[in-house]
């Protein structure tokens, strides 16, 4: 490739950037301030430990893919797939703020792309960001409901909103109801159960899913450690002596 076509191309992606970022930076603003956490509290970069040659390699795939996708839109072409693999490799790096700017550009034209909202919800997650990746997670869940984003989601709520615990047994059972009886929601539902110390039903709820999976040694133990929990908490029945 010639120089000046080149500088071309980068000139191309620079200025898809800036219009995303632009888009970006509109939708925030018509959003109500008060439903959104401020920027300075989010984590904007992780460290993901990697060395200079792997950070540079990522650099590397970074330029080429975005001089495609500002190729793409100089031709009238919008190619998502394209776009993932953008955010997906800024995500790897650990840059999570411009990871989330091409989630969101992706689900700007395609609000309903599954891969956009998990990965979006993902990077929420590490930014700090609980409200918009419950958002994004309970959105991703209505597009292409499985099973570790009913995952993701209770345990969102059960760390970062315990006021509203209660929801968690609604969504694993609508989980259930979507995609049957999985020993892992079951699973999870039987701790939600045995967290509100109603025993009989969290037992009930391992038992099942031991039916499922008999392999899993960890359900077996929780079995028997609920069990002997429901021992320890039942009245001692004092033995009487007959004369």
């Amino acid at each position: 490739m010639k120089k000046s076509e080149k500088i071309s191309v980068l000139v191309l992606a620079i200025l898809v950037l800036v219009g995303c970022l632009g888009w970006v930076f509109l939708h925030h603003s018509t959003t109500p301030e008060a439903s959104l956490p401020t920027v300075s509290s989010l984590t904007s970069v992780v460290d993901r430990g990697l060395d200079e040659e792997h950070t540079q390699m990522f650099r590397d795939k970074i330029f080429e893919s975005e001089a495609t996708v500002a190729a793409n839109e100089a031709n009238g072409t919008r190619d998502i797939g394209a776009i993932l693999v953008l955010g997906n490799l800024y995500y790897e790096l650990g840059e999570l703020e411009s990871a989330a700017t091409w989630y969101r550009d992706i689900l700007r034209t395609n609000p309903e792309d599954a891969p956009a909202l998990e990965n979006l919800a993902q990077t929420q997650i590490e930014m700090g960001d609980w409200s918009g990746a419950e958002k994004s997670l309970r959105a991703a869940a209505n597009v292409s409901a499985y099973e570790p984003t009913y995952m993701k989601l209770v345990d969102l709520i059960d760390a970062h909103f315990p006021e509203r615990s209660g929801e968690i047994q609604t969504i694993l059972e609508t989980a259930i109801a979507n995609l049957g009886q999985t020993s892992g929601l079951l699973s999870r539902l039987g701790q939600w159960y045995a967290d509100q110390g109603m025993l009989d039903e969290a037992i009930s709820h391992y038992q099942v899913a031991h039916q499922i999976d008999p392999e899993d040694q960890s359900i077996s133990d929780e079995i028997t450690r609920l069990k002997q929990e429901r021992k320890a908490s039942q009245p001692q029945t004092e033995k009487r002596i007959i004369r």
